[in-house]
């Protein structure tokens, strides 16, 4: 009788020992499983490769009192193909058999092409970020992405963590989850286990506008910050290199006592020109010297602007106390500064370094004498 009764069920039926060995099944288990219900094998071996852990787990978590418990899992039918099943099984009271019933479970719809889900996951598995998503107590239920794994964290480095609470000593992690918390949309760059991140914190909110935790979007900068140093690092070189540059356009030496000169070779626009004013300027004064001899042998052509600035660096030596005089001037140097029509009585002019720093030495020793005189008629 009892046979029968299962033969008329118009769903899939067993009866199996605790341990899940079949002892009865109907004929709707015959026809979809064929031999393989037969009584005394085991409806486990039916069950797929990456179901069976959780359908063994519920075989042993029946409860003594007959409540039922369901769960889907995926079979093996006669055809050998795995089709999924809606499992309902329970225990009978005070006695050592489980009844289960069985009913095709509704095909799962194919895979949209724009499944929020699935474009969420190509994202963090592609992209240098993380996502880390807070209830409203601050306590972490979602943290995965590409940056936790090439950052050497690790996914869920955060997950089951209060991350106020965790971060209670930074507080700018801290403030950012609290506020965003308060419903405050938040911003802060911060370096965390030795990564530079930056950091976007938003509230979510349910229908009614409240806030139910908070979203947090991640960027490694740390590649970005070495960027940035070895960047800076190159623009260091490079000045410490213009430096050395520029110290090599306007050598400026101490040949005598008080006497500087510096000697320039090539082009000379005006913002070498600027420099050369501001160098020697302060060499005549750091060195306290009476005459600064510019030069001009390895020059071969200047413009209008620079030969001004020639000039007015003659005039402003003059203001220091000392004497400028300028060597070696070229003739086509000396056509470009005549044509500028600018007034050249104060201006003292050799040809050449030699008879420049002769000069400086007849007017040292012509002042000597004279304060030598002066002295002795005191």
């Amino acid at each position: 009788m009892l046979q029968s009764f299962l033969d008329a069920c118009p769903g899939i039926y067993f009866v199996t020992s605790p341990e899940g060995v079949i002892r009865r099944a109907n004929r709707e288990a015959t026809r979809a499983f064929g031999d393989a219900c037969a009584e005394g094998l085991s409806l486990l071996s039916n069950v797929h490769p990456d179901d069976r852990g959780e359908f063994e787990a519920l075989w042993a978590r029946l409860p003594e009192d007959g409540e039922a418990e369901r769960v889907v899992t995926r079979l093996r039918a006669a055809d050998g193909q795995y089709q999924a099943y809606s499992f309902s099984a329970r225990r009978v009271k005070e006695g050592p058999e489980v009844h289960a019933v069985l009913l095709p479970a509704p095909a799962a719809p194919p895979p949209r092409e724009n499944d929020p889900e699935k474009m969420l996951r190509v994202i963090l598995d592609h992209l240098e970020l993380a996502l880390t998503v807070v209830d409203r107590d601050g306590v972490v239920t979602f943290n995965d992405g590409k940056a936790l794994i090439t950052s050497g964290l690790g996914p869920n480095v955060n997950l089951g963590k209060n991350l106020a609470e965790t971060y209670a000593h930074d507080p700018v992690i801290k403030g950012g989850t609290l506020g965003a918390l308060r419903g405050e949309d938040k911003y802060y760059v911060v370096e965390a286990h030795g990564i530079l991140w930056e950091n976007w914190f938003c509230p979510a909110r349910d229908e009614k506008g409240e806030v139910i935790g908070a979203i947090c979007v991640s960027l490694d900068k740390s590649a970005a910050k070495r960027q940035m140093q070895e960047l800076q690092h190159k623009l260091d070189l490079i000045e410490r290199q213009q430096e050395v540059i520029r110290d090599l356009e306007t050598p400026i030496m101490e040949i005598w006592e008080r006497v500087v000169t510096l000697p320039m070779v090539g082009v000379v626009d005006s913002e070498r020109a600027a420099r050369v004013m501001d160098d020697l300027l302060g060499a005549v004064s750091r060195l306290n010297a009476r005459y600064a001899i510019i030069d001009l042998t390895g020059v071969d052509m200047v413009d209008s602007a620079t030969a001004a600035h020639l000039l007015s660096l003659v005039a402003a030596i003059r203001l220091l106390g000392a004497e400028g005089i300028i060597t070696g001037i070229r003739p086509t140097v000396a056509q470009t500064v005549v044509s500028l029509g600018l007034d050249l009585s104060q201006m003292i002019t050799c040809s050449n370094l030699r008879e420049g720093l002769r000069l400086c030495m007849r007017r040292m020793n012509a002042q000597a004498t004279a304060g030598a005189h002066a002295g002795a008629r005191l």
